[in-house]
């Protein structure tokens, strides 16, 4: 009749998600939920401050994204319904690697882009201008008007490469 419940470690990549999401009081939520299994609403909001209103709201967000579900049970003092939340494990992980990929992806398009252009920058200005750009304004800055310097964006190349090397083994495993 019990479930086993064991708390559920939550990636940082899951907690900048949420907080993009629904906020900082949407990271207090799941950081609670992560931690405890079939809690109601009310319960929520006692433990983590937030209004009564708020968590709800929260709570649906995370719902129509699939990252919480519930289970509707009938109080039998008072015959209401009572809805008992807890997060989506698989959901979880799901939604952790597809963001992921979508961070590979984009850092792969940036570095494809580094390495087809050269660059030019504004040394007072501190702009950087791909070639292409630089030849519209005559090779000049388009905000002080002095004359662009080459710019080596090699430490930019292999930053981009560890980073994709390192979410590409991070995906894999």
């Amino acid at each position: 009749m019990y479930e086993y419940f064991e708390s559920i470690p939550l990636d940082e990549s899951f907690i900048a998600f949420i907080r993009e999401l629904v906020g900082e009081e949407g990271v207090a939520i799941v950081s609670f939920l992560s931690e405890n299994y079939d809690v109601t609403d009310e319960t929520l909001s006692q433990k983590t401050g937030i209004k009564l209103n708020n968590v709800r709201k929260i709570l649906y967000t995370l719902y129509d994204n699939q990252l919480v579900s519930y289970k509707r049970v009938r109080d039998k003092t008072t015959g209401w319904f009572i809805y008992l939340w807890r997060l989506n494990r698989d959901n979880i992980e799901f939604l952790v690697r597809s963001k992921k990929r979508a961070v590979l992806e984009k850092l792969k398009e940036r570095y494809e882009y580094e390495k087809q252009h050269i660059f030019l920058f504004c040394p007072k200005d501190k702009i950087r201008l791909s070639f292409e750009e630089a030849s519209e304004y005559g090779f000049k800055c388009k905000i002080c008007g002095g004359n662009l310097e080459s710019f080596n964006n090699t430490q930019i190349i292999k930053f981009l490469e560890r980073k994709i090397k390192e979410l590409e083994e991070d995906i894999s495993k």
